[in-house]
């Protein structure tokens, strides 16, 4: 690959990133929530192209936070979409699983100290 192609695809490295489509999102820890089931979601069903309403019905995701994640998620280049079907795809780049992984387990750790909190202030103050 010549400089010209390296210069291409470090543009195409930097366009694609949930980082960007973070960016688009509001800091809402329930949106962080859909957002993580919905990144989990196509990683495990990489390659497979899915209907808004196969992502709302296998994540259990509120109808319209799903609608607002998917296109966010494709204008950031972390999904595909194919507009003759109305379909998403994750297509795997290893820079990406590797933000994807990076933000789920952050998600996930806020999740358990949350949890944590909740169940000392329980034990302490009852519930």
């Amino acid at each position: 690959m010549g400089a010209s192609g390296d210069a291409q695809h470090g543009r195409r490295s930097a366009l694609v990133s949930l980082a960007r489509a973070l960016s688009k999102l509001p800091d809402d820890s329930e949106l962080e929530r859909a957002l993580r089931d919905v990144l989990v979601l196509f990683r495990r069903h990489k390659g497979e192209w899915l209907s808004e309403a196969e992502v709302r019905v296998k994540t259990g995701q509120v109808p319209a936070d799903v609608h607002r994640l998917l296109p966010v998620l494709v204008e950031g280049f972390v999904l595909d979409f194919d507009s003759t079907s109305d379909r998403f795809r994750y297509g795997g780049d290893v820079a990406l699983s590797f933000e994807i992984d990076t933000f789920v387990r952050r998600v996930e750790s806020h999740q358990s100290h949350v949890r944590t909190n909740v169940a000392k202030f329980r034990e302490r103050y009852g519930a």
